[in-house]
């Protein structure tokens, strides 16, 4: 009898602890943290064009995939010479193309990689952001092909 009661108890406790293990968890009760929208990205293109004096020059225009508001924009140049431009909290809606200079101005066209950081806020709901972007330019001529000739 008393082999058998051993038994049953053994029994029983092997039926317990699975039970006890399960009910037991690692569950992480915290919120999700909110980590707000996703940084833009900026699709970045450039205009050759003729400095005063005849220089080779450069400018570029560029687009936002959302909505947002432009508080500074520092364009570097190969050679890391920075201008700032403050573009006065302009609000541009997404893929809407401007300026990443002061209207009438243009940089000498230099070759290698070019540094943009857009520093603003999403619009709406103002979550900041700071991107930086790079595009390679060469300051090579291509020739003029014309078909036909």
């Amino acid at each position: 009898m008393n082999s058998k009661k051993r038994v049953l108890n053994i029994i029983v406790a092997l039926l317990l602890v699975p039970f006890l293990v399960l009910s037991c968890s690692d569950d992480n009760t915290t919120a999700p943290v909110d980590e707000g929208p996703l940084a833009p990205s900026f699709n970045i293109s450039s205009l050759q064009t003729t400095l005063v004096g005849g220089d080779p020059g450069i400018r570029f225009r560029a687009s936002s995939n959302v909505r947002v508001r432009l508080v500074e924009i520092v364009v570097t140049n190969p050679n890391n010479a920075s201008i700032s431009y403050s573009p006065q909290g302009l609000i541009v809606q997404a893929n809407q193309a401007f300026d990443l200079q002061e209207d009438g101005t243009a940089f000498f066209k230099w070759s290698g990689t070019w540094r943009f950081k857009f520093v603003g806020n999403h619009e709406p709901g103002g979550q900041a952001f700071d991107v930086t972007q790079n595009m390679s330019v060469s300051a090579k001529e291509l020739p003029l092909i014309i078909d036909g000739q």
